[in-house]
């Protein structure tokens, strides 16, 4: 970044990009948007590597600067926050803004992670959606918050559910303990419709690469069968570019399989 230097030992990150940037932007300047997801760890799409700011309306212009947006609005002081000593939008007003910034699937994959690692509550973003008007991205942001769920363990769970949602099926439950008649565990799927006993389980590269987690993701299904579950393994080649053929097994299985 212009006129800012960093030693050739340090790496890169989003953190150092925006530590070298704030030595530029003027002391009112906040991180926003995808800049401000990826400081509170959340995922979003990797398109846009500049830095987002945004300082109040009236701020006199700031340098035009490579790799570096500045946005100007108006940021009333309930919309702002520190995160690790960095000026930020508060998590409420980033998931608006992440609303008019990504697509729908990545706005609810943001909004899981969110509410899973508890950045902010359901009820919070609810009632800062309430009181928003005429803002960009209010109604995408409150269409998606029906869909939020909590219980996600990652973005493909997310987009996963999402593609079942969407293709008018019924919502799988997420992460919910499975036991026996006798009150014994058995498992926990990813996705699951529990009274017709259909287990859907995402396997990422690592189930398929770690021999440990390979052998407990067999024995887990082992244990759902063995109790009358049929279990339906998603990999990301199916998720990603045949999701049809996942759709269509998932819809075979709600219509004929019968839980024993």
């Amino acid at each position: 970044m212009y006129d800012v230097y960093v030693a050739a030992d340090v790496d890169d990150s989003v953190h150092i990009r925006c530590d070298a940037a704030a030595l530029l932007l003027p002391s009112t300047a906040l991180f926003c948007g995808v800049t401000a997801a990826h400081l509170y760890g959340v995922p979003v799409p990797d398109r846009d590597e500049r830095i987002h700011a945004a300082v109040p309306a009236g701020t006199p212009t700031v340098a035009r600067i490579e790799k570096l947006k500045v946005h100007r609005y108006a940021i009333p002081a309930g919309h702002r926050t520190v995160l690790h000593g960095r000026r930020v939008v508060g998590p409420e007003r980033l998931f608006l803004e992440l609303a008019a910034a990504v697509p729908r699937i990545d706005l609810i994959v943001a909004g899981d992670h969110m509410l899973r690692h508890r950045i902010c509550a359901r009820e919070q973003l609810n009632r800062f959606l309430r009181d928003c008007h005429r803002r960009r991205g209010v109604r995408k942001a409150r269409l998606a918050m029906p869909h939020l769920e909590p219980r996600s363990d990652s973005p493909p769970e997310t987009r996963l559910r999402m593609l079942i949602v969407d293709a008018n099926l019924p919502r799988p439950v997420a992460n919910q303990d499975v036991f026996n008649d006798w009150g014994v565990w058995l498992a926990r799927p990813d996705l699951s419709y529990p009274a017709r006993k259909i287990a859907i389980e995402y396997e990422g590269v690592h189930h398929q690469r770690d021999h440990v987690q390979y052998s407990h993701d067999i024995e887990r299904d082992g244990r759902l069968i063995d109790h009358g579950w049929l279990v339906i393994r998603v990999d990301k080649e199916g998720l990603f570019r045949a999701p049809r053929i996942v759709v269509n097994r998932v819809r075979k299985a709600l219509a004929e399989h019968r839980p024993t």
